[in-house]
């Protein structure tokens, strides 16, 4: 499909054709076979400076079943919805795993619940039944090391390294080693035409240490409390468990130089954790 990453050239660029302009990316995006991202973008100003931060869900699609990873919150609604029926091509969607619940990871649980009859909902579902109780029989807990097997992929949950909630929980795709961070490895970008689409490598920069800090600071309050190592030394241990050529979060866009954000993500809690004082 046209915005299947296998179409970039050599330099991670959409290839010119003939002198035109470079073709934007577009959601929904391929960014590995059968992994589908979609987002709708949070608009927020940063010392007067107009920036987006991503609200990112994503599809895998097997050869014999489906999984959404978050559902974006409710007023992406209308951007997600028709990405993610495109992605779908007709087929169902087997299951909905939102990392934890708070409306940018389930807030559009319910729609698609109704949406889609015969889907459940797979985590750690502490709780979930207060949000959709009409929906309390498809709810199925998962924990750490339980797979599902999509046919030609395997979805496995894993334990989260960056907790919002208590039952935040991380997810990983074996075949293709990429990994789901939900509130992890966030990034802010600049608000210019094609660039919420874009992967990490496409940016005319690098995400830079300052834009992953500003939602560490502003969402996760408790990095100015806990040591940053504890939590750089679980996610070394969960990459070496896990390892990941490719890094999905919710709240940036995908990731495909795996290390060399890990490292900004790194120095972006270190500062964070030592801003306190």
């Amino acid at each position: 499909m046209a915005n299947d990453l296998s179409a970039l050239d050599e330099d991670g660029d959409v290839p010119m054709s003939m002198g035109a302009p470079k073709a934007l990316p577009v959601f929904p995006r391929e960014f590995a076979p059968g992994a589908f991202w979609f987002s709708g973008c949070l608009r927020i100003t940063v010392n007067g400076k107009d920036l987006h931060n991503h609200n990112s869900c994503f599809l895998l699609m097997g050869d014999k079943r489906s999984v959404l990873i978050d559902t974006a919150p409710p007023f992406a609604w209308d951007y997600v919805w028709p990405q993610l029926l495109e992605a779908l091509g007709g087929r169902q969607l087997d299951y909905i795993f939102p990392t934890h619940p708070e409306a940018p990871h389930m807030g559009n649980l319910g729609r698609l619940l109704l949406a889609f009859p015969d889907a459940k909902v797979i985590g750690d579902t502490r709780n979930y039944e207060l949000y959709v109780p009409e929906a309390a029989h498809r709810l199925q807990p998962m924990g750490p090391g339980e797979k599902i097997d999509l046919g030609g992929s395997t979805f496995v949950v894993v334990p989260a390294v960056v907790h919002d909630l208590v039952n935040t929980l991380w997810a990983y795709e074996e075949e293709r080693k990429i990994l789901f961070v939900s509130d992890g490895y966030p990034y802010t970008h600049d608000h210019r035409e094609g660039e919420c689409a874009m992967t990490s490598n496409e940016l005319a920069q690098l995400p830079r240490v300052e834009d992953t800090r500003v939602v560490i600071e502003g969402a996760l309050g408790w990095t100015r409390y806990v040591d940053a190592q504890i939590t750089i030394d679980r996610l070394r241990a969960l990459l070496a468990e896990y390892p990941a050529d490719i890094i999905a979060p919710t709240h940036g866009g995908v990731i495909m130089n795996a290390r060399e954000l890990t490292e900004v993500f790194e120095t972006g809690l270190r500062q964070a954790n030592e801003a306190r004082s």
